[in-house]
């Protein structure tokens, strides 16, 4: 089974053009978190692990391709990768806007606060639901989620530059990704002991500057693949007792309850843990079983849907609820999954597919599948 998996070996772990076998497989896994969450039961599945497993591989992905770009032009076109993010992400969230303010406007008016459709065509959704949260302000339109593809926007906003800025030097870009995942773990520290009312709120989970360590943790993992040192560190962290450390670390977040310590350490924890299961699985053949799962045409197709999944699944699965209320929540719930799926493939096939053509202009096949969010 080992022979037939594909992964990358230790050689090959700086960056270079083509796909990253895995990571679309990580992505179904992920995105099938945040649905069953929201659509079936937050209480039984972590859909808050999924979207942070989401920030890991982006953060490992867009660094990846910003090295391959540099080392193939001896430069990074800033242009053309905020171009390459608009024309891949923007299409479906306005889409999705206009499709659920018309049917506010015709079936529920009095519903409509338009301050939450705007938050998300312009990436503050995640500040807007903060105060919205802390402020026991009452929403009404399904556009929570877009939280964290604002954080993403608002973390790519600035790091290509920044990693223009340095050169793409690993050693100058991995030091910057250690800061970006200190700095928020201390803000979420020093906020939480002075401000422990906020523990009970979404505060340190929705704000930018006390997330971004979780998109840091996988420009980290993909600065370490660039420098001798730091492959041999990810070699050693991807051997089974550290592989096995790192599960009962995931458990233990899990398992231990507390606030403070949920909306500290938590969170940096948990990045640190899927960044070393998500270099496991890609750089090693030594968990050949998981990495033939995530491979299956299945779960690759599922991850190449994923965003849409990400974009159409509030209000779809909102739609079925109110049209099935009353039936059973088993039958609820799958006719909301399928809906989900069958919406997302309609975005990707019919709004997002035609566009390929035009992100193949604006830069390389490795950018596509790289841009790709949660």
């Amino acid at each position: 089974m080992a022979d037939r998996v594909p992964h990358l070996a230790a050689a090959d772990m700086a960056a270079r053009a083509g796909q990253v076998p895995s990571l679309d497989g990580l992505r179904a896994v992920s995105i099938a978190l945040v649905l069953l969450a929201h659509l079936v039961s937050d209480r039984w599945f972590p859909g808050g692990f999924g979207v942070l497993t989401f920030f890991v591989i982006s953060g490992f992905l867009i660094t990846r391709l910003l090295f391959a770009e540099h080392k193939s032009r001896d430069t990074i076109s800033l242009g053309a990768f905020y171009a390459r993010r608009v024309v891949r992400l923007y299409p479906a969230v306005l889409a999705y806007t206009v499709i659920v303010c018309a049917v506010f406007l015709i079936a529920a008016p009095s519903q409509i606060d338009w301050p939450e459709p705007i938050s998300a065509l312009f990436y503050y959704a995640n500040y807007l639901f903060v105060h919205y949260n802390v402020d026991h302000v009452t929403v009404t339109m399904p556009f929570t989620h877009f939280w964290s593809l604002s954080i993403e926007e608002q973390f790519y906003i600035f790091f290509p530059a920044l990693v223009l800025l340095l050169r793409a030097r690993p050693g100058s870009v991995a030091a910057l990704a250690i800061v970006a995942c200190a700095v928020p773990l201390a803000l979420r520290f020093i906020g939480a002991a002075r401000h422990p009312e906020l523990l009970d709120t979404e505060y340190f989970y929705l704000r930018t500057e006390l997330r971004i360590d979780s998109i840091a943790f996988g420009v980290l993992a993909a600065s370490l693949c660039e420098l001798p040192g730091g492959r041999a560190l990810i070699r050693f962290l991807i051997r089974p007792l550290p592989v096995a450390a790192a599960l009962l670390v995931l458990i233990f977040c899990f398992a231990y309850r507390e606030p403070f310590f949920r909306e500290t350490l938590r969170y940096s924890l948990l990045a640190a843990v899927i960044a070393i299961g998500m270099s496991a699985i890609v750089f090693s053949a030594r968990y050949a079983p998981a990495n033939w799962l995530l491979n299956t045409a299945p779960a690759a197709w599922i991850g190449r849907l994923s965003y849409s999944l990400y974009v159409w699944h509030l209000a779809t699965g909102e739609a079925v609820k109110y049209e099935l209320a009353g039936q059973p929540r088993a039958i609820v719930a799958l006719a909301a999954l399928a809906a989900c799926v069958a919406m997302a493939a309609l975005s990707y096939y019919a709004l997002e597919q035609p566009l390929i053509g035009l992100r193949k202009r604006l830069g390389s096949r490795t950018a596509e599948r790289a841009a790709l969010s949660s």
